[in-house]
């Protein structure tokens, strides 16, 4: 799953998306770090969602953050994920699930990634233990948005 990367260009994070990452951080079998891989992860609306695997367990790998309404210069940042499948991708899908469940009337696309719906399985599953069950609808809804995004599927 070399390069397995979740984009979310312009995706804020929200007193409630915030709320929803801190329990899903709390109902993780995995260890959620801060963003260098150590520490504890971030969670506050203006520094955002910045959070890692651990680094000493070889669980970490790319930051992933989610801006708040303090600007961070540093370019690039917030707008993507590699996780190369690593452990703490599941705490990173449930949470983008969080983020496109909390749009889904406005249908303003919350993010884009390069796995397969499949990927998504442990995330669902964590969102859902975290948070609440989500619905048939929302869970087709997220299916095909996910299908619809990935390069080379439907469209062909």
């Amino acid at each position: 799953m070399l390069g397995y990367t979740h984009y979310f260009s312009g995706l804020q994070a929200t007193a409630d998306i915030i709320a929803d990452a801190r329990k899903i951080v709390a109902a993780s079998d995995v260890t959620i770090c801060g963003p260098s891989g150590e520490g504890v992860p971030v969670m506050t609306e203006a520094e955002g969602i910045r959070l890692n695997g651990s680094r000493a367990a070889g669980e970490s790998y790319e930051t992933f953050h989610v801006q708040g309404t303090k600007e961070l210069d540093v370019p690039g940042l917030g707008e993507a994920c590699k996780t190369d499948g690593r452990p703490y991708d599941e705490v990173v899908t449930a949470i983008l699930i969080a983020a496109a469940v909390r749009s889904m009337e406005s249908r303003a696309g919350v993010f884009t990634t390069d796995g397969r719906w499949d990927n998504w399985s442990a995330g669902v599953r964590l969102y859902e233990r975290a948070v609440r069950a989500l619905t048939e609808e929302e869970k087709l809804a997220l299916e095909l948005d996910v299908a619809r995004m990935r390069p080379g599927t439907l469209y062909d």
